[in-house]
């Protein structure tokens, strides 16, 4: 009978480790999927910041006429804006 109660004590002894090890689990997995989602904003946000940018440079190039920008993206660009003011335009008159 000895045996059988020490068995009982180490096993319940092994449960509530596996219980401790369990909580200890899952607190880091919640962990690790706030600091998840958290960086997936940040990327998010990021990459909003890189779309901004990247207009703002074409718009940068087209003004100061750098070398990069050939007059033909001027003219592109100018027609692009044009027709998008002309949009408006035809909306407006509805």
């Amino acid at each position: 009978m000895g045996n059988f109660s020490e068995d009982f004590l180490r096993l319940e002894r092994n449960v509530r480790l596996l219980i401790q090890r369990n909580k200890q689990s899952e607190e880091k997995l919640n962990s690790t999927r706030k600091e998840l989602e958290e960086l997936k904003e940040k990327s998010v946000l990021q990459d909003k910041e890189i779309e901004e940018l990247v207009e703002k440079n074409k718009i940068l190039r087209i003004a100061g006429g750098s070398n990069d920008g050939s007059s033909r993206e001027v003219k592109f660009k100018i027609n692009e804006i044009v027709r998008e003011v002309d949009k408006c335009i035809a909306q407006l008159n509805q």
